[in-house]
């Protein structure tokens, strides 16, 4: 009799299997856990991957549109008659004023404006010009810079021709060591990678500049990109001397 009930039972589940399946003693887990799925965070801002905005409003513009006098006039001097800050600009100061913000002198002597009034001591790279930035080649670091304990801040204020979107990438070699200190928004922690967005209209001038650990000399390469076009590189030297290029 036992038989007869063991080979119905197996028939029954030869029959079931066809429906789903047949099993004895064995029973589904629900509880297991479900397998962790991982988020891929984005690049911090400032990284290479994500440069650090400096937008039109942490700049400073001028109704009279690009300088064209060779060097800026020394850090204190007065500023351009005209240079307005750009809408919505931290500075606050009123329209009209005299609120571009001075720029450090080339230790080299001014020479007379190239083509597009550029001077010997400028570097230019497309719509981004850094006004007697070769006069930091050699001279007196302590007039151009700021050391504290972790190396020395060069004031730097680059134009940029109205309409401009410009990165602009410290070098692998020196990334380690030197940094960009534009967009006062973000906080003061150098960055390897910013992007300036000139306003609309005019040539706009942003405050900031560079740190350099240690000592401060060094040569720094530099990857300019210019909207969608080819990276350009430059290397600036920081009183080192003449840099090999």
């Amino acid at each position: 009799m036992s038989g007869r009930v063991l080979l119905t039972t197996g028939a029954l589940c030869g029959a079931l299997a066809l429906l789903g399946g047949c099993s004895f003693g064995s029973h589904t887990d629900d509880s297991a856990p479900a397998p962790e799925v991982t988020v891929s965070q984005p690049p911090p801002v400032g990284s290479i991957e994500h440069p650090r905005p400096v937008e039109c409003i942490d700049g400073m513009t001028s109704a009279v549109g690009p300088r064209h006098q060779g060097s800026p006039p020394a850090s204190g001097a007065a500023s351009d008659a005209g240079a307005t800050p750009a809408a919505g600009s931290a500075q606050g100061a009123p329209a009209g004023t005299s609120s571009r913000p001075a720029s450090p002198r080339s230790s080299a002597s001014p020479s007379s404006a190239g083509p597009g009034g550029q001077g010997a001591a400028d570097v230019r790279v497309g719509p981004l010009v850094w006004r007697g930035l070769r006069g930091l080649e050699t001279g007196d670091q302590h007039a151009h810079g700021i050391q504290n304990s972790g190396g020395w801040h060069y004031r730097i204020f680059p134009d940029l021709d109205a309409g401009a979107v410009v990165t602009v990438t410290i070098g692998p070699e020196q990334r380690a060591r030197a940094g960009l200190e534009y967009g006062g928004g973000y906080g003061t922690t150098p960055a390897p990678s910013v992007t300036f967005h000139s306003c609309p209209a005019a040539t706009t001038t942003f405050s900031g500049g560079f740190f350099v650990a240690g000592d401060g000399r060094a040569c720094v390469p530099v990857d300019v990109k210019v909207g969608d076009a080819a990276v350009q590189h430059i290397v600036i030297s920081f009183f080192k001397g003449r840099c090999p290029a």
